[in-house]
């Protein structure tokens, strides 16, 4: 017993003197400076490239529709030559920062539509890799109205633009660099550049009109992403024989419960807007369908609505799943390997 009581009384005197040790300034300085070199080294070292192959991040894989840490719609497509974001909403901007994607390489930004839950962080987007770096203007993408969405952008942030010009010098930050540029693009091939070429295909979003989809497809390797749509005939035509497919996903038990107690506590707006949410998501169980009527090799499942908030929901969500469904969380990787029909897939 004794010995106990000796012990204790040695580690709260330990422990007593770190905390002291942690008042002296030339302590705090050492630890200071050891945290900083951390710090630069991890931003200068960017994410680990697999050899030649295609990669994808999720860089965020929540809807509007449940209060978690996840930030929301934004996928990450990378190979050695090529580096695109399809979407870019609230939060998804501190990710690709987490995971070190290398900003200054990015060649553009693809919008599936105009909803603010995926076009919240388009100038985070433009300001981190503007800072970096980047040597072109950076392009965004998308259908009819992207032109819309970008002049508001250039004009909303015009002094943002000016006021750091200013401060850190032309040479730093070309004015020039720091402004958004419009592509409008239709359906079908929008872009073949090496090895790389994207195909936009239309969804299914009504209202929302355009709503549209992207596929990748790289030296034999491939992956489709929805946006924000139904499973309909143009998700089974583009998504037959890809190696990856990430879609937009909706659970319905767990959207039309919170509906309904929505109602019984008398909060009939909030009801109406769950309600109507279902009528425009692909539901799990029209995803579970899609594996038997096409052949993909993984379905992984962003956009949550709503975004699982526990592990309970979670199980909720994976009801039903074939083995080769994932739900993904911000921070997952998918390695697609060339010459191989592997997808290694690493959890954040």
């Amino acid at each position: 017993m004794k010995r106990i009581v000796k012990i204790i009384v040695i580690m709260t005197i330990l422990a007593a003197l770190a905390r002291l040790s942690v008042e002296v300034e030339s302590v705090q300085n050492f630890m200071l400076a050891g945290v900083a070199g951390a710090f630069v080294q991890n931003a200068i070292e960017p994410a680990a490239e697999s050899s030649g192959s295609l990669r994808v991040f999720v860089c965020g894989s929540a809807s509007p529709l449940g209060r978690t840490d996840r930030a929301q719609a934004c996928i990450a497509v990378l190979t050695p030559e090529h580096f695109f974001l399809i979407d870019s909403g609230a939060g998804s901007t501190d990710n690709l920062g987490a995971g070190r994607l290398p900003m200054v390489r990015l060649d553009g930004l693809l919008l599936t539509h105009f909803h603010s839950d995926h076009i919240a962080e388009l100038y985070e987007v433009n300001l981190a890799s503007w800072i970096q770096g980047r040597p072109v203007p950076l392009k965004v993408i998308g259908p009819v109205g992207v032109d819309r969405i970008v002049d508001s952008v250039n004009q909303g942030y015009a002094m943002d633009r000016d006021y750091r010009t200013s401060h850190h010098g032309e040479a730093m930050l070309p004015t020039q660099l720091g402004v958004l540029q419009a592509e409008t693009v239709t359906e079908g091939i929008i872009l073949e550049q090496g090895h790389m070429t994207i195909t936009l295909y239309t969804g299914s979003h009504a209202p929302i009109d355009p709503a549209v989809g992207y596929r990748f497809d790289y030296k034999g390797r491939s992956v489709v992403i929805s946006g924000d749509s139904l499973v309909t005939d143009e998700t089974r035509r583009i998504a037959d024989g890809a190696d990856l497919l990430l879609h937009d996903a909706l659970s319905e038990p767990i959207v039309s419960t919170l509906s309904e107690s929505a109602s019984e506590a008398g909060l009939s707006r909030v009801s109406k807007i769950m309600a109507d949410v279902m009528d425009y998501h692909a539901s799990t169980t029209s995803l579970i369908e899609l594996s038997d009527q096409i052949d993909v090799g993984v379905i992984a499942l962003y956009h949550l609505v709503p975004a699982p908030v526990n592990w309970f929901v979670e199980k909720i969500f994976e009801r039903g799943l074939p083995a080769n469904y994932v739900i993904t969380d911000d921070g997952m990787w998918f390695d697609l390997p060339l010459q191989s029909d592997e997808i290694i897939i690493t959890s954040p």
